[in-house]
């Protein structure tokens, strides 16, 4: 039994080793347990969802326990199904989320490369936001906070970050700026929350379809 045993503490060592060294290489995933990935092509592959964004990675446990594995470039887009328990006002828009990936600039060494966005609003000028996680506890599936990076995106790779968000955006929709303080003032609006800068940005479209 003892030699067992120690087969059994081996196997797990080796287990944990493979895990972290796959955690170093992709980073920290977001876990969903159910979605879908569209390819390139259309076709939809579902299951749990393993995201792994600042890598441009996602997996896919399908029915029959097999993980596939796809790089962003392949990849249309990825739809989840958040659980409810952790749907919060202030960080969330909706049950259903929606990445896209972008190839950005980066300042790393390592330069351009391809990376996951949520899209929390749709238009000639989207919204996205990066979530950056902290580690979650996985025998309780505990979310522990994260912090939102807002962006806009102009066309399929052209990512704005938004760093100071009021700040940014108004630069950016420079001649309809006013009507747009205008319009979050009396609406109550925080450029810092994403459902409510999400409804700053599409008035910001609407206000520049206007002018065109």
């Amino acid at each position: 039994m003892e030699k067992y045993g120690k087969s059994a503490i081996v196997i797990i060592l080796v287990l944990l080793i493979s895990q972290l060294a796959q955690a170093q290489v992709l980073g920290y995933a977001q876990q969903y347990k159910a979605g879908a990935v569209v390819l390139a092509d259309g076709t939809q592959i579902r299951g749990a969802i393993m995201l792994y964004p600042s890598r441009g990675v996602v997996q896919v446990k399908t029915t029959d326990d097999s993980v596939q594995t796809y790089q962003a470039q392949a990849i249309q887009c990825v739809a989840v199904q958040e659980q409810k328990e952790r749907i919060k006002a202030d960080k969330l828009v909706s049950v259903l989320r929606v990445f896209r990936p972008y190839y950005v600039m980066r300042s790393e060494p390592s330069g351009p490369a391809w990376a996951f966005f949520e899209q929390i609003s749709d238009g000639p000028v989207k919204l996205l936001r990066y979530q950056r996680l902290m580690l979650q506890n996985a025998s309780t599936e505990a979310q522990m906070p994260s912090i939102d990076n807002f962006f806009l995106a102009l066309g399929i790779n052209n990512v704005l970050p938004l760093r100071y968000p009021r700040k940014d955006l108004l630069s950016f929709f420079k001649q309809q700026a006013p009507q747009i303080e205008q319009y979050a003032k009396e609406n109550n609006l925080r450029y810092t929350n994403a459902r409510e800068l999400s409804f700053i940005v599409n008035y910001a479209n609407s206000l520049s379809a206007l002018k065109q």
